[in-house]
């Protein structure tokens, strides 16, 4: 069976941006790989008028984007974008999205962005550590994912645990951020800033590109034997 692994966004985007490459290198490895998120691009628009067209268009560019990824499932709760926010509902719907797809990793949020994106960070990460717990029985059995790590979307992540070697899927995740159509009308420059960031990390372990990952240990890793430790 291959091991599930969930990316739970502020926003459509996020993922793609975040941590594209490490999704299709997930993906290329054989795992089963899910996306959630929560904005729906209602504010991705330019021009007075155009919120519902917003929406519609970069749902559409989402799907097209997941799809080239790979990813098993993608879903999004439909929140308008700057409604995104640490409330019930949003930690109700996390919990859900854990127990359903039953990760073994989890990525999500970093805290030093903005109040979207930092909220988020407090709600999966708390989300992780909840849906172990045997309550909410509507939201489905408990599960506990075993790690957790926060990605970087806007803002480079000040101390990285992990950097993952995508020089081999930084192409793919390119072609994917390219799908958000819509996007290009107010985040054009992004593109260069991807590149840009995934060749300082990549250069920091002697690779073309990499992305960046935070491990999060708000739950303690359990060592029982030595091999665990020293491996």
């Amino acid at each position: 069976m291959a091991e599930s692994v969930l990316f739970l966004g502020a926003h459509l985007d996020d993922a793609v941006i975040s941590s594209g490459g490490t999704i299709r290198w997930l993906v290329e490895a054989g795992c089963e790989v899910s996306v959630v998120c929560f904005g729906n691009g209602d504010e991705a628009f330019t021009e007075p008028g155009g919120r519902q067209d917003a929406v519609r268009r970069f749902k559409a560019d989402a799907v097209r984007a997941y799809e080239i990824l790979g990813v098993s499932h993608f879903e999004c709760f439909d929140v308008p974008d700057f409604a995104v926010a640490q409330n019930r509902d949003t930690y109700r719907e996390c919990i859900r999205a854990i127990r359903k797809y039953r990760p073994k990793v989890i990525f999500g949020h970093n805290w030093a962005e903005y109040f979207q994106h930092h909220e988020m960070a407090s709600t999966s990460r708390d989300a992780w550590y909840q849906s172990g717990w045997e309550c909410s029985a509507d939201l489905g059995p408990a599960w506990q994912a075993k790690r957790y790590f926060h990605f970087e979307v806007l803002d480079v992540l000040a101390a990285p645990t992990h950097l993952i070697d995508i020089s081999s899927t930084f192409h793919t995740k390119m072609a994917a951020w390219s799908q958000f159509e819509s996007a290009q009308e107010h985040l054009g420059s992004l593109a260069r800033q991807l590149e840009a960031r995934a060749m300082l990390h990549g250069a920091r372990i002697g690779a073309t590109y990499a992305e960046a990952f935070q491990q999060s240990f708000y739950l303690p890793e359990i060592i029982s034997e030595p091999e665990v430790l020293l491996g």
